[in-house]
């Protein structure tokens, strides 16, 4: 099956090549700069020659003619400065200088010449524009000057939760100390799931966790960073976050860098205050151990104005605390180390004035002995991580003609994924305290792949219809499939309590029994066509367009080795769907397509109006729908080559807490997943994908040279939301039932107990036939306002500030029954309310830099969860208090820079320190929502006093105390 896909793919390639390459791609790891020359009265002059110049062109040079509308675009230039020279008999020669080139963004200029006597030269070393009139996107861009001289981790996702308005994310970073693993983004109502991260253009996330990438950035590597959160790009598949990190590629002058960072124990507070150690929270128990990073990286020619190259070596080690881990004393390291080590190629090669080469490769070792650290864990408890990952890009441009130009690229990525158990022992789990101690529950070895090639192609129509065309066309193909190995120890799972639970003593009180071991295999391919065009008429842009998308999972061939508990051919007596089946072990499978196959075209438009026709005032607005991306977990989780599972009271005759074949007592619960006969049973077969809708309105506005002013109005809507519906059972099946709750000290007779409604099914009790289907009452909606100042680097000092508010809510938790849709259903969700964020640096005389970060940010809405026993239908939980009727305390940070550089001719060294959080904060930004009561130990010291506090609101994630990092960087060619 696979060798059939992959020559699917590479058909796919091959199609790619031969629709002949677009700067839509382009645009997304380029810009371009688009020059309209008129006379002293307005009229156009066609037949003027530009040139445009900068060192990051591997030609120097390039060189275009006006057309009959005046005008002529270069496309598909790296971002950098560039100089404009303009010539035409009988006319002054224009020499326009600092012009700055952003990734995804066009510069608009507007020349005017001047009759000449005599052969003469004017040049003007004007400002950049600020104001893209082409285009409504909403964006911000980092790039290298921001990055190198403003304080933040050294990984991607810091550098966008420090910098970029509007995106939060679920842990804050405080110096790096979240770098070890990647975190969840949001912005603007939409979920991490639905974020794009690419790299030179093409998307690199992962084809499992997605919206999470398949690759740990080096941010040396950067030229530019694009992050954008509304207005797509048609080449954008989703609707949340795209960042777009475009590489550097080397120029005609040999430069590099050498960095070296430290921060560690000795170079931090504490800021674990005594209420906090009174609900069981050890002193550092969120600190730094010690974070280093070593980066060398440098570029330069190999062939002048042919050939360029950049190289790059990173060494990041990241080890620090978890709050309340290790769960128990224990041997072995109780931080959580993560060292990433990484290597890193890039070249550019002119092949001739029409065709650019470009080439990447990456690869990456990532080692976290304790992956799944937590207050639940023990270090033998957790997984031992030691990942391969790597990238392999390749990029063909061409520019056809004066107004054609093509642009094909086809990436690689991998990703050997495995998380290794650390014992052989079985797991247990206590579920007196949710510790588990020996063995996690599973070792996994996943290897995950992503094919992605795309070609693209765009005409420029000078004049046609009374304006200018921009024509986009182009195809996407990412074929994405991942293999997955699962193994237990002795393939079981223990629990036992350490304390008794009401009737329930102390001691063993479950095992279950795994299928395992299994070799699972999902593979999903997604294909898109695009068409665009870009209409100017006068000060009016108007941009339509349609993505059509193909998207399908599927399972491949596939088998399992032999399994212990559940050989081939048993037959379970279970139900599914409500209905009573016999299910028959399988170790073999065939392959299972269509689940899902979606086919679905979603439209795009925009329209910016150059308000006083001077480039400097732009009104946008946008409409858009996009659907939502899967990954395989999609096909996996509806794949009959499941995991099969038994649960049963457990005898352990011997008490030696170890389970031996035969100590199994009565059967509690049977698992099996779904089989081609079932599947219509529990999946709608008329399931439609998920999409959203978005609307934006702005504007942008130059405040003075170099600095932006914009204001955006967003508004999404979820559709065609997947949610879990009983079809057999209905709301009036249930009868009101008031209960007593203890309210949030959890516990009973205090001032603080309430009564709630809830709904008790009626018998006798029916099995419920449940099937997944589109219901728009668990869609979620979002509202905001957005502005934010961008200065660019100019006259020694750079500035971007923004704040956001934002407003999400949601309509029903669910729709399975009316404990999920009435009680306290409605409400608040998502993310920070109110969001505020600047960072920004300045060279002082003398070399002395300083920096910041500040950022503000209300807390998150939470909803307070309680069991409720004694139903007929039994134990449930259900909202206590209205939905996101609970905000978390505020998050506040500051961080600080300071810095010297020393010059010496070419080559530069510089000495920084930052300090981070310099406030010494203690937000506590993640909490438990249960109702009850939980005991802990004073300040987490196993021989502290016992302390009983209410769970609800008791923190499990607390920001890292102040630290300072010292930062060494030497530069030479620059």
């Amino acid at each position: 099956m696979f060798k059939r896909m992959g020559r699917l793919a590479l058909g796919s390639l091959a199609l790619a090549l031969a629709l002949v390459p677009s700067p839509s791609a382009a645009q997304l790891t380029t810009g371009s700069i688009l020059i309209r020359c008129v006379d002293d009265q307005g009229a156009v002059m066609p037949g003027a020659t530009i040139t445009i110049s900068s060192g990051v062109l591997v030609a120097g040079q390039a060189v275009g003619v006006t057309g009959t509308g005046g005008s002529h675009r270069f496309p598909s230039l790296p971002p950098g400065e560039y100089t404009i020279r303009v010539e035409l008999t009988g006319f002054q020669t224009i020499v326009r200088e600092n012009i700055r080139v952003l990734v995804g963004e066009t510069t608009p200029l507007e020349l005017k010449m001047t009759l000449a006597s005599l052969a003469e030269t004017v040049t003007v070393r004007g400002d950049s524009p600020t104001v893209d009139t082409t285009s409504a996107n909403v964006n911000v861009h980092l790039d290298a000057k921001l990055l190198e001289t403003t304080p933040s981790g050294r990984d991607i996702w810091s550098i966008v939760e420090y910098k970029v308005p509007g995106v939060v994310m679920g842990s804050p970073d405080v110096g790096g100390n979240q770098g070890g693993l990647q975190r969840s983004l949001e912005s603007r109502g939409t979920a991490n799931s639905q974020n794009t991260q690419m790299l030179n253009g093409v998307n690199v996330g992962d084809p499992a966790a997605i919206g999470f990438a398949g690759y740990y950035y080096d941010p040396s590597s950067f030229a530019d960073i694009q992050v954008s959160s509304g207005a797509q790009d048609i080449t954008v598949p989703s609707s949340g976050v795209f960042i777009n990190m475009v590489t550097k590629g080397g120029s005609n002058r040999f430069e590099g860098t050498a960095l070296y960072t430290y921060q560690g124990d000795g170079t931090q507070w504490d800021n674990i205050d005594e209420d906090l150690q009174f609900v069981g929270i050890r002193p550092n128990a969120n600190a730094v151990d010690r974070i280093t990073n070593l980066n060398l990286s440098a570029g330069g020619p190999i062939l002048r104005n042919r050939l360029f190259y950049f190289a790059a070596l990173n060494d990041q080690r990241t080890h620090v605390n978890v709050v309340g881990f290790p769960a128990v004393p224990t041997f072995g390291p109780t931080t959580e180390n993560t060292d990433i080590t990484s290597i890193f190629a890039n070249s550019t090669y002119q092949l001739s004035t029409a065709h650019r080469l470009q080439g990447t490769v990456s690869r990456q070792v990532y080692d976290k002995p304790n992956r799944g650290a937590s207050a639940t864990n023990t270090p033998e408890s957790t997984w031992h991580e030691h990942d391969v990952l790597a990238v392999y890009q390749g990029l063909w441009n061409w520019v056809i003609s004066n107004n054609l130009f093509a642009d094909s690229r086809a990436s690689f990525n991998s990703i050997d994924f495995p998380l290794q158990l650390k014992t052989t022992e079985q797991s247990l789990l206590d579920q007196s305290t949710n510790i588990r101690t020996r063995a996690n529950t599973a070792h996994q070895d996943m290897y995950r792949r992503r094919l992605q090639v795309s070609t693209n192609l765009q005409y420029y129509v000078p004049e046609l219809l009374g304006g200018r065309h921009e024509f986009r066309f182009g195809i996407d193909n990412a074929y994405t499939p991942e293999d997955v190995d699962i193994l237990r120890n002795d393939d079981v799972n223990l629990r036992y309590r350490t304390r008794p639970s009401g009737s329930t003593p102390a001691g063993p009180t479950d095992v279950t029994l795994f299928n395992s071991p299994l070799h699972l295999k999902r593979a999903v391919m997604a294909t898109a066509l695009y068409a665009q065009d870009s209409y100017s008429y006068k000060r009016l842009t108007v941009v339509g367009g349609v993505r059509w998308e193909r998207i399908e999972g599927w399972i491949p061939a596939q088998s399992n080795p032999p399994s212990r508990w559940f050989p081939e051919g048993t037959i379970i007596p279970t139900t599914i769907g409500g209905q009573p089946f016999d299910f028959e072990v399988q170790r073999t499978f065939d392959e299972v397509r269509d689940i899902p196959l979606w086919k679905n075209a979603g439209p795009r438009v925009s329209a910016v109006y150059d308000l006083f026709g001077t480039g400097k005032t732009a009104l946008k607005a946008s409409a858009a729908r996009y659907y939502a991306t899967i990954g395989t977990g999609t096909p996996g989780g509806l794949s009959p080559n499941g995991t099969i599972s038994q649960r049963f009271a457990w005898n352990d005759v011997n008490g030696d807490l170890i389970f031996q074949a035969g100590e199994q007592g009565r059967l509690l619960q049977t698992s099996v997943p779904d089989t081609q006969e079932t599947l219509n049973l529990t999946r709608d077969p008329d399931l439609r994908r998920p999409y959203q809708n978005e609307f934006t309105v702005g504007v942008d506005h130059e405040l003075i040279r170099n600095v932006r002013l914009s204001a955006t109005w967003i508004y999404r809507k979820e559709k065609d939301q997947i949610t879990d519906v009983v079809l057999n059972v209905p709301f009036e099946a249930y009868t009101p039932l008031q209960v007593n709750e203890p309210g949030r000290d959890g516990e009973f007779g205090t001032g603080d107990d309430g009564v709630l409604t809830v709904y008790n099914e009626n018998e006798p009790l029916q099995a419920h036939i449940e099937q997944d289907r589109n219901d728009d009452r668990v869609s979620e909606s979002f509202k905001g306002i957005e502005l934010t100042v961008h200065k660019r680097f100019s006259d020694n000092w750079t500035l971007l500030a923004g704040y956001t508010w934002g407003r999400q809510e949601a309509d029903l938790l669910g729709v399975a029954d009316p404990n999920e849709a009435l009680v306290n259903a409605a409400g608040r969700t998502g993310g920070r309310e109110h969001i505020f964020k600047l960072t920004g640096s300045y060279l002082l005389p003398y070399g002395i830099q300083l920096g910041g970060n500040f950022r503000l940010e209300s807390g998150r809405f939470i909803t307070r969860v309680v069991e409720i026993s004694g139903l007929n239908q039994g134990d449930i939980d259900v909202f206590a208090e209205p939905r996101g009727s609970v905000t978390l305390d505020r998050l506040p940070t500051l961080d600080l820079r300071v810095g010297k550089i020393f010059r010496f001719g070419a080559q530069e060294f510089e000495a920084d320190v930052d300090f981070y959080n310099v406030t010494n904060e203690n937000t506590v930004f993640n909490v438990r929502t249960d109702t009850g009561v939980i005991n802990v130990r004073q300040a987490g010291d196993p021989n502290g006093t016992v302390n009983t506090v209410p769970e609800f609101l008791s923190p499990t994630g607390i920001l890292g105390p102040r630290i300072v990092r010292f930062n060494i960087r030497y530069r030479f060619g620059g």
